[in-house]
């Protein structure tokens, strides 16, 4: 990742300013100048959403984003939450932790009850019923913490993929003035980002299309967005 994340930097040193194409314009700037805030807190809406304990939490929406690069709604500085938390909603996500980490524990209660069963029903093989239920016990839990360890891990994968704004940006503008530029083009298919995939190589930024293509077409789809309020 660290390796990956070196290569995603696009900024020259000496200029501070990362590759643009050829036909960028002052135009495009201003409009990405315009849109730039409100993109980079969907974006950090989309690494809460996969990762609560690194990221905060915005309540940002996909149509708050587009009333915001519309200029419909005022831009909250980073660090403010565009509404406030719901608090049925969170309610909700309370709950639904509660739940999720409440599964191992019925398990455990289940095979403790099912042993205990078994002991009144046979006094003469205590001990062995204990023993049992130990091992089921030990089995149940065993398998609950092999779960709960894949599910971390695979949350762990996909915050990782989510790189933070400095690194995508570059990639996000080109998309979203790409947009406007090849506005004969509104659809998304294989001969565009031939064309896209073309252009972006030539500006020799370091990384690969294969790297930014992702983020390209989420700039893009951003300002297919804005184009139709």
């Amino acid at each position: 990742m660290d390796k990956q994340t070196n290569r995603i930097s696009n900024v020259n040193p000496e200029t501070n300013v990362s590759p643009r194409p050829q036909w960028w314009t002052d135009k495009h700037s201003s409009t990405w100048e315009r849109v730039k805030a409100a993109l980079r807190r969907d974006w950090e809406q989309t690494k809460a959403d996969f990762s609560s304990n690194d990221s905060a939490d915005l309540n940002q929406e996909i149509g708050d984003t587009v009333k915001q690069s519309v200029g419909k709604e005022p831009i909250p500085p980073l660090s403010v939450k565009t509404r406030p938390d719901d608090p049925q909603d969170v309610a909700k996500r309370v709950e639904k932790q509660i739940k999720e980490r409440g599964k191992a524990q019925e398990r455990v209660i289940e095979a403790q009850t099912e042993a205990a069963v078994t002991q009144v029903q046979a006094q003469g093989k205590i001990a062995k019923v204990r023993s049992d239920a130990s091992q089921k016990i030990a089995e149940v839990q065993q398998k609950a913490s092999e779960k709960v360890a894949e599910v971390q891990q695979k949350a762990s994968e996909k915050v990782a993929e989510v790189r933070d704004w400095k690194q995508v940006e570059p990639a996000i503008r080109y998309g979203y003035g790409a947009r406007t530029q090849y506005a004969d083009s509104p659809v998304w298919d294989d001969q565009l980002e031939s064309k896209l995939r073309h252009e972006w190589t030539q500006l020799k930024d370091g990384n690969t299309w294969e790297d930014v293509q992702p983020h390209v077409r989420h700039g893009w789809d951003a300002a297919a967005r804005n184009s139709i309020v």
